[in-house]
């Protein structure tokens, strides 16, 4: 009964009701052949005057259906941060693509490929002002895109429709936290440097403007939304260097999802992977978590 109540608390916050589901179109821009899988880079319409682009790899090894996980970026250089740059995100999707799932990188509203060129306008501010006027979240308006990007996924032939997750670091985090939490399509989550705190993070110091979705702390802790995940499977992920998303607040909410877990009978389904690093996405524990769950 929590659970119906407080999913439906935290997409009322969010400030969505009022935007529409639609059948998607989607354009193929390019396609490049890497051996065990392709890429392409596509755009799909969530809005009949809007288009996100985004990048989608599918392996070639079998004719599928492929489990399939959504990489929402973080904030910075969009899609081509986590597909061409050595970096945070050390090129997971194709990780995941070597491994045998399709993967999808959408671009999120205000960044990268999306982003305004006049520099008055760069980052989340605007947007976020904007949408906050028009009565609605950049947070809820990015996850009603990533739900957008659920349904392209399902139409999709290469995609086992009832094996989808998500995963992602930092922003890209805290997409898949709201998504996993909302949508019950995200059959396993792993959420990199972002799953701690409000109090300990956007409440204690200065964070990106998007993040602070009015009212949102009044009712819900980290710890507390990612109870609308449980029992699905769900992996933290901390380094021991992130001087923003600490090590101590994982394992607060950590310990409070365990408990969760085990009531629910599913303890195994939830772990916490503390690394040696920094503000970035741990690879091959993230992997090791979708073959096994997914």
């Amino acid at each position: 009964a929590w659970e119906i109540e407080a999913r439906a608390k935290v997409i009322e916050l969010l400030s969505i009701d009022h935007l529409p589901t639609s059948t998607l179109s989607m354009q193929i821009l390019n396609e490049t052949d890497h051996g065990s899988y392709t890429i392409q880079k596509i755009a799909y319409q969530p809005l009949p005057d809007l288009w996100v682009p985004a990048y989608l790899l599918t392996p070639t090894t079998s004719p599928g259906p492929f489990p399939t996980v959504l990489c929402p970026p973080g904030h910075g250089g969009g899609i081509h941060q986590v597909m061409n740059e050595d970096g945070a995100y050390h090129k997971y999707p194709y990780r995941f693509a070597e491994a045998g799932f399709v993967a999808l990188v959408p671009e999120h509203i205000s960044l990268g490929e999306r982003a305004n060129p006049d520099p008055r306008y760069r980052g989340c501010s605007f947007e976020h002002e904007a949408l906050n006027l028009l009565g609605s979240t950049v947070i809820g308006y990015r996850m009603w895109e990533l739900q957008r990007a659920l349904d392209l996924l399902e139409t999709l032939p290469q995609v086992d429709k009832n094996r989808m997750g998500c995963a992602g670091l930092s922003l890209g985090g805290e997409m898949t936290h709201y998504l996993a939490a909302c949508d019950t399509r995200i059959r396993v989550a792993c959420i990199a440097c972002f799953l701690t705190s409000f109090k300990g993070t956007f409440l204690k110091e200065p964070h990106c403007t998007c993040g602070y979705v009015p009212k949102m702390a009044r009712y819900f802790e980290h710890a507390d939304l990612a109870s609308l995940i449980a029992p699905r499977p769900l992996m933290m992920q901390v380094g021991t260097q992130d001087g923003s998303f600490l090590v101590e607040d994982s394992q607060a909410s950590y310990d409070e999802l365990t408990t969760l877990y085990r009531m629910l009978g599913a303890e195994e389904q939830i772990a916490l992977d503390v690394f040696e690093g920094g503000h970035e996405f741990h690879v091959e524990p993230a992997l090791n978590w979708f073959k096994r769950w997914l």
